[in-house]
């Protein structure tokens, strides 16, 4: 007897694959119960045949307490199984897509010393959120998703250093999916190990009329890259 092939983690898994591995899991326990359910079948027939009472009486009846006992084991599993594969149920609609949060939703993004490189989009970690419709994509932490459709407010500042020997112009855009650019930061650094502190505030946007997610990244317009010591986005909704 042998138990399917759980499948490697690799890359990293999304929510939702995930919440399939899960409910996987759960079939996977199911057959490996019913493999023992079966077994224990087959002993008592075993047992039923070969043993004949009243002299085996006490054999039977220790077979009889055995599988008793299997059987209420079984039974405790089952029900445990079914709290998990509820819960995994449950957490497989995402209620932000199917019907919009009520509370108001938002979430402060943080990033700290990373090589910046030109034409790509910062990664973000999410440093706290409320609601649960603003999240930084699993796959891809450089995305940020908006999985409601209303107003926002985005703002976002980031202390940076130059890495090149000579004057860098540099710009940084706020972006959607499509590299729609809704807002570019414009500046400058004049020497190597110089550090600027840039922010941005009040940028407003409208996700009523986009298909959701929303996303949109930061990106860095250079023809050198740039060291970000810290940073940080929020994202607010009105």
């Amino acid at each position: 007897m042998s138990m399917p092939a759980f499948p490697e983690c690799n890359p990293c898994i999304t929510r939702e694959n995930a919440i399939h591995m899960i409910l996987t899991s759960i079939a996977m326990e199911e057959l490996a119960l019913s493999h023992i359910l079966n077994a224990e079948g087959e002993k008592l027939q075993h047992v039923l045949k070969h043993l004949k009472p009243p002299n085996d009486i006490d054999k039977l009846l220790a077979v009889n307490a055995s599988i008793s006992n299997l059987l209420e084991n079984v039974s405790q599993n089952q029900m445990l199984l079914k709290g998990k594969m509820d819960k995994a149920l449950n957490a497989l609609t995402d209620p932000c897509l199917t019907d919009p949060c009520k509370a108001k939703c938002g979430a402060v993004l943080d990033t700290k010393c990373e090589k910046w490189c030109p034409d790509t989009a910062l990664k973000w970690n999410a440093a706290s959120h409320y609601g649960d419709c603003v999240r930084v994509n699993v796959d891809n932490p450089s995305k940020i998703e908006i999985r409601k459709k209303g107003r926002f407010l985005i703002g976002f500042s980031l202390t940076v250093k130059s890495m090149a020997g000579h004057k860098t112009d540099f710009a940084i855009a706020l972006q959607t999916a499509e590299n729609k650019t809704i807002y570019t930061f414009y500046d400058s650094m004049t020497r190597p190990d110089t550090r600027k502190t840039l922010s941005a505030g009040g940028i407003a946007i409208d996700t009523a009329e986009h298909t959701l997610p929303f996303i949109l990244h930061l990106k860095l317009l250079c023809a050198e890259a740039l060291m970000v010591e810290n940073a940080a986005f929020t994202i607010t909704e009105i």
